[in-house]
């Protein structure tokens, strides 16, 4: 059996340059995918370079904002939470919990009023119905009119 001793420092590098390889995207055009992920040549590029920063001694923080002050903020996967990229992440919740609001209303107003539910009546609640007297009279004027 061999065991094989992995000193923390190359654990620390990979870690770093895994976590701007999967925060970075491919500016290949292909697919919108991360670096990590792509397939293409440029991607492989793009590895490369990562690994050449992060052998230089920097953090995967540092490699991310070393592109984003190259290619601006659309090289990264997901927008930053901050600002007006706020409204990306906030947005989506914001209109699911409106959407479980005004369902919780509908439901609300089907439970309290069964479908084909009238007031009784004589109930107070009851609409009063309205005097037709006068409209069967005229009716029959017209039909009598009509013959």
């Amino acid at each position: 059996m061999i065991l094989i001793v992995v000193p923390a420092a190359v654990a620390s590098d990979q870690a770093e340059y895994e976590h701007a390889a999967k925060t970075i995207l491919c500016d290949c055009g292909c697919h919108p995918q991360s670096v990590h992920d792509c397939a293409c040549g440029r991607a492989a590029e793009m590895r490369d370079e990562m690994h050449a920063l992060i052998e230089q001694g920097r953090t995967g923080e540092q490699v991310i904002a070393a592109y984003v002050a190259e290619h601006g903020e659309a090289i990264r996967i997901a927008p930053v939470a901050r600002g007006f990229n706020l409204l990306a992440w906030l947005g989506p919740l914001g209109g699911l919990l409106a959407a479980m609001a005004a369902l919780g209303l509908i439901v609300r107003r089907w439970v309290r009023t069964p479908h084909g539910a009238r007031p009784a009546v004589g109930d107070p609640a009851a609409p009063l119905a309205p005097d037709d007297g006068a409209y069967r009279e005229r009716l029959r004027r017209e039909i009598e009119e009509l013959r």
